[in-house]
């Protein structure tokens, strides 16, 4: 399986290009990777740069389904924040019961997903767009909020993708017009 080099125009970058290889080395172990850049995301995370996906370099290992569902989990993130989506489907009771589960005891890093409905929702399309299989059942409304991201997504990353005179010039080192 080939690894995904982009998703939804949104490019991956190597950590150690972007200067974060000893942070996954380290204090960041256990971050599968990041939505760095874009407008949206905090100072120290890329704020005001191209937005693209850094994935932890030891994380995926000899996995590239779980790499692959990363790149689209923070395309799918990066996508819904710089177009300021907030999805409208219900927290069910399921829903309600696992965003319990999975986020009343995990410390800051749950405090978003727990008391804020709009990154509860995200959070839920994104993880089901990477195939996430720990998410509760969706509602027709869910999966319809998934399906548009997803197609969103979908569309942008077919028009990222240079045409075949384009490649062909890059590749002779000539410049377009």
């Amino acid at each position: 399986m080939p690894l995904l080099q982009s998703y939804g125009g949104y490019p991956v970058v190597s950590a150690k290009k972007m200067g974060l290889e000893d942070y996954y080395n380290k204090d960041g172990k256990e971050v599968a990777g990041m939505a760095w850049g874009g407008t949206k995301n905090p100072p120290g995370q890329g704020r005001g740069e191209a937005p693209l996906i850094v994935p932890n370099q030891n994380y995926f290992k000899n996995d590239p389904v779980g790499y692959n569902a990363l790149v689209k989990l923070e395309a799918s993130r990066h996508w819904m924040n710089e177009n300021n989506y907030n999805p409208k489907f219900e927290i069910t009771p399921e829903i309600q019961a696992w965003r319990k589960k999975n986020f009343e005891n995990v410390g800051v890093a749950g405090q978003a997903y727990l008391n804020d409905d709009n990154a509860l929702r995200q959070t839920i399309i994104s993880r089901k767009i990477a195939g996430d299989r720990n998410i509760p059942n969706l509602s027709g409304n869910a999966l319809s909020e998934v399906k548009a991201v997803n197609e969103k997504l979908l569309s942008a990353e077919e028009a990222s993708k240079p045409t075949i005179s384009q490649s062909i010039m890059s590749a002779m080192g000539m410049k377009q017009k």
